[in-house]
């Protein structure tokens, strides 16, 4: 397909205006995307070699949704569209990706129960259609939840069943991306969400409701991809969610009883090597939601939007990049990070000329702090 970028006048900003509070902000060159190149903004993720977002400017200034998918490679002048969505009246709304591969979901703008799953093998190639809505009213409409590792696609997804609605989870593995069922379970009963996948293996999230869904249980599974032995149980609360796999064990979210998986809560770290738990409190942020893991680092929204802080694996504990002042309306509202590559999106307070900027930084690599002493 043609290869188009954003309008000549988009660049790159090297470094923000002022300059972080913060120790690791301090430390790693920041850069960011020209509003102008992104907006309207859908989705953006990290695969650790570029970020990619969803954008409607290829529709021009009267774009009022993000159809397309977009690729910013760090030091490139401007970004590049790498798929534009013949339908163009849909919002890109998930992104998962890996050193090249990337998975993408879009949905209807307009509400209907009606969202595609494709994979782009390399940037320069055709998506492959992986999965999409059944279009059965009685089926939840809700969105994959997409993790991608090498060649490999894992997500979760709502789909019909022989007697009723069913939650999955399946894998689809180049070069032909078939996929294939893992897991399922009855919709009525249980959902399986928010799959990691690392190598050989696979976090994810099942939801068990009781009998008149007033409740649930949350439990945070462990297994791989051949299913040679059945999933291994993590968590001891039953509130467990969000899992992620890093190195030596396991992150997840917590949340307080009686609330969902999707409200904030605090981590926690399974040691695969002891077989612990431990929690992962911070006190820049007493609550914290949507982690994503890389190499060392964990990137997370924070409930206190004008502190942004990652934590650092390597060194077990939390640091600051940046701390905003609150009445300059400047803020991070989503982070994500991919193997070392962060990106988060800053709101542009007192600037009324866009809503706000993507900014990225390439973050210490593993073990470097211990080579040095630190």
């Amino acid at each position: 397909m043609p290869t188009l970028v954003a309008a000549p006048t988009a660049h790159p900003s090297p470094t923000p205006r002022v300059e972080p509070l913060g120790e690791l902000g301090r430390e790693i060159e920041i850069g960011a995307i020209d509003p102008a190149s992104t907006w309207p903004l859908g989705a953006f993720a990290s695969d650790g070699d570029a970020i990619y977002f969803g954008s409607g400017i290829a529709d021009g200034p009267d774009g009022d949704v993000a159809p397309d998918l977009w690729r910013q490679v760090p030091g490139e002048d401007r970004p590049e569209l790498i798929w534009r969505n013949p339908q163009r009246d849909r919002l890109l709304a998930v992104i998962a990706g890996d050193l090249g591969t990337v998975a993408f979901a879009d949905m209807d703008a307009n509400g209907n129960k009606d969202w595609d799953l494709r994979v782009l093998p390399e940037p320069d190639g055709d998506p492959v259609l992986l999965d999409s809505h059944p279009g059965d009213d009685e089926v939840s409409g809700l969105l994959p939840s997409v993790a991608v590792y090498e060649d490999r696609v894992v997500w979760t997804a709502f789909d019909r069943g022989p007697s009723g609605p069913v939650s999955q989870l399946l894998l689809a593995t180049a070069p032909d991306w078939t996929p294939s069922v893992l897991l399922e379970r009855d919709a009525e009963e249980a959902e399986l969400w928010l799959p990691s996948l690392r190598g050989e293996r696979f976090v994810y999230c099942e939801v068990r409701y009781n009998a008149d869904r007033t409740a649930d249980e949350r439990h945070v599974f462990l297994a791989d991809i051949l299913m040679r032995e059945p999933p291994r149980r993590l968590d001891t609360s039953g509130r467990a969610t969000m899992p992620l796999l890093v190195d030596n064990g396991v992150i997840w979210k917590e949340t307080d009883s009686g609330f969902n998986m999707f409200n904030w809560g605090t981590l926690v770290f399974w040691n695969e090597l002891s077989d612990e738990m431990r929690p992962i409190r911070s006190r820049l942020q007493e609550d914290v939601n949507y982690p994503s893991a890389g190499e060392r680092f964990v990137a997370v929204r924070g409930y206190d939007p004008t502190v942004f802080a990652l934590y650092d694996g390597d060194l077990a504990q939390w640091r600051l990049i940046d701390r905003y002042d609150i009445e300059s309306g400047r803020s991070v509202v989503r982070a994500h990070v991919g193997v070392s590559l962060l990106v988060w999106l800053e709101t542009a307070g007192t600037d009324e000329s866009h809503p706000g900027r993507l900014r990225y930084a390439f973050l210490p690599a593993a073990g470097t702090d211990r080579l040095r002493g630190g």
